[in-house]
C-alpha cells in the first residue's frame, strides 16, 4: 500500500538519497556530482509531498512552489519506478495546488519528458539552464 504525506525533518536523508541517486546518475546530466547541490538547499521554502510504502519508507517525492504553481521536482527512487508513483504524487497534487501548473524538463531527459507528455502535459517554450536545453511544460488539468 502506498500512502502521500507531506515530508518531515525525518525524511531529509530519504529526500537526499533519491534525489541524489536521480540527478547526480542521469545520462542527460552534464555537471560533475560536486557541482550538483544537496536537495535541502535546492527545496527551500517548497511543499514537499512523498509516496511512502507500508513502512513509511519513502519511495519518491514532489516539492512545488505554491506561488505560480510550479512543480520544482518530481523524482521517484530508481528501484520503485514504473510503479505509478509519480502520477499518484501530480494526481494526490491535485487536490491542493490549482491549475495551470508548469514545470521545467530537461530536454535531454527522454523519459521524464514522456511520461508528462503522457499526463497531457504540453511544451510551451525552451531555454536554456545549466544542464542543458529544457522545456517549460504546461499542465491545464486535471489529469
Amino acid at each position: 500500500m502506498i500512502d502521500i504525506r507531506k515530508a518531515s525533518d525525518g525524511d531529509a536523508c530519504a529526500l537526499q538519497a533519491i534525489y541524489q541517486q536521480c540527478i547526480v546518475t542521469a545520462a542527460w546530466q552534464t555537471r560533475a556530482a560536486t557541482a550538483i547541490p544537496d536537495f535541502a538547499s535546492v527545496s527551500i521554502d517548497e511543499t514537499i509531498w512523498v509516496a511512502v510504502d507500508a513502512d513509511q519508507q519513502v519511495l519518491a517525492l514532489l516539492a512545488v512552489q505554491d506561488a505560480g504553481a510550479y512543480v520544482h521536482h518530481l523524482y521517484v527512487d530508481p528501484q520503485a519506478q514504473g510503479q505509478g508513483l509519480g502520477k499518484a504524487l501530480l494526481l494526490h497534487l491535485q487536490s491542493y495546488l490549482a491549475f495551470p501548473w508548469r514545470l521545467k524538463c530537461v530536454a535531454e531527459n527522454h523519459d521524464a519528458l514522456k511520461f508528462y507528455q503522457h499526463l497531457g502535459w504540453q511544451e510551451i517554450e525552451q531555454g536554456h539552464s545549466e544542464d542543458g536545453v529544457y522545456w517549460l511544460l504546461e499542465h491545464t488539468g486535471p489529469l
